[in-house]
């Protein structure tokens, strides 16, 4: 499973919407937006954030690691 497809799962999974998500990470909606159809990247901090609010590692987001 690609990052985009495990953070759009996540968001679902904590049955949130994109904004939530963005305001609670201060990004702008379509950033976040960009980070779940693949567009664009997170930098680092940003991914280190992504997987602290999702409360999965880093490996897990980037589809390095198969538990949660």
């Amino acid at each position: 499973m690609r990052f985009c497809d495990r953070l759009r799962e996540q968001r679902k999974r904590m049955d949130m919407t994109q904004e939530q998500v963005a305001k609670s990470l201060n990004i702008v909606r379509s950033t976040y937006a960009y980070y779940e159809t693949g567009k664009t990247q997170p930098e680092i901090e940003t991914l280190m954030k992504l997987a602290r609010f999702d409360s999965v590692s880093v490996d897990f987001l980037l589809g390095m690691d198969k538990a949660a």
